[in-house]
């Protein structure tokens, strides 16, 4: 026998399960009890009698099993009927039209039954398949929910954490200018001071960004009052570094939130003051593309992890070797204010070495003149 004409080359396009051949075996059994059953009543019966034992046994079944069995089973009762009970019997002749009527609806009972199976069966899953669906979405909206509080109770406890440290921020400053600056311990404290008050604004920036209440209040300002915004706060740690700007005197106008540019901007260059060496230059390029404000802010440090252009933005995220200190929400809270300004902000390593930021952002522009 060739591989062609193999038992295996075609397999059956609908395989038979094991509980459908049980079920064609039950049938057959079933028969074969009534036929016996009902040839010894028969003297006292008639073949009328049969038949309908046949057609309620037919009838149980299609509530039960499957169409391929049901109609097996409605044509071997049909056939067994005719040639052991209908005269004359031991033949599949039928004489009166009253018995072949009946022989007929076998076939007819079956039929119905088989096809109003199947459109139960077919309600019946489409039904448990919707209840899966609606179990699924109420249990998926519970997460939703069970999430949305966690982020809500995460962001309202930061936020009161970050506003109950404000007060000893502030008393610790005023003692500070107390100590003057003879103090040995003036310099650690302030230093330290500083960097905690860091963190508390970044804190509730972040609150601020995820909780989506920033409406930016755009005006009209040179990007040099942006530049100068964003370096005051920061200017010991940019005393370490040679800080060039390029292209901010050669831009007109510009209609946008000074505020929130210069914290974007404040974030990204004391970012580079965390990674690149002290005596480098840090670089600020601006330039307008399209109706678009464009700012670069280039470091001359190791450059951005390979693979983490995009992990970077997100919040708590440090870069392995990241110096000591930080919280990793500095440039998350970057790209939340950019977005929240309808602009967006990308980084990628400099081909000449060191990480290089690029702002974008749509701007109206006018003439200082």
């Amino acid at each position: 026998m060739t591989d062609a004409e193999s038992p295996t080359a075609h397999p059956s396009s609908t395989p038979v399960s094991l509980a459908e051949v049980g079920q064609y075996s039950c049938g057959l059994t079933l028969v074969f009890v009534l036929a016996s059953t009902c040839w010894v009543l028969l003297p006292y019966t008639g073949d009328l009698f049969v038949a309908l034992v046949f057609l309620m046994a037919i009838v149980l079944a299609g509530t039960w099993w499957n169409r391929g069995p049901v109609l097996m089973m409605a044509v071997v009762s049909a056939l067994v009927w005719n040639y052991f009970f209908i005269p004359p019997q031991f033949t599949l002749h039928i004489d009166k039209p009253q018995d072949m009527v009946m022989f007929s609806l076998f076939f007819i009972v079956a039929l119905s039954m088989g096809h109003l199976i199947t459109r139960l069966r077919a309600r019946e899953a489409t039904l448990a398949q919707h209840h899966q669906e609606r179990e699924n979405l109420l249990e998926l909206k519970h997460r939703a929910e069970l999430l949305a509080e966690s982020e809500r109770l995460h962001r309202t406890l930061l936020d009161s954490v970050a506003h109950e440290l404000k007060t000893p921020i502030a008393i610790i400053r005023t003692a500070l200018d107390g100590l003057g600056q003879g103090n040995p311990y003036a310099h650690e404290i302030e230093t330290a001071n500083r960097r905690l008050q860091r963190i508390v604004e970044s804190f509730l920036e972040m609150s601020r960004v995820e909780s989506e209440v920033l409406e930016p209040q755009p005006d009209w300002c040179e990007i040099g009052d942006v530049v100068h915004a964003a370096t005051k706060p920061i200017q010991q740690e940019l005393a370490a570094y040679t800080l060039r700007i390029a292209g901010a005197t050669e831009l007109p106008l510009l209609r946008l939130d000074l505020r929130l540019l210069a914290q974007v901007l404040g974030n990204l260059l004391h970012n580079a003051t965390r990674y690149a060496p002290a005596g480098t230059e840090i670089q600020i390029q601006a330039s307008l593309f399209d109706g678009s404000l464009e700012l670069r802010v280039r470091d001359h440090g190791p450059g951005l992890p390979l693979g983490a252009e995009e992990q970077l933005f997100e919040k708590f995220y440090r870069a392995p070797d990241s110096p000591a200190g930080g919280t990793g929400l500095g440039l998350a809270i970057a790209r939340g204010l950019m977005r929240a300004m309808k602009g967006d902000i990308e980084a990628h390593t400099h081909p000449e070495g060191g990480a290089e930021f690029v702002l974008h952002l749509p701007v109206k522009t006018r003439s200082a003149a």
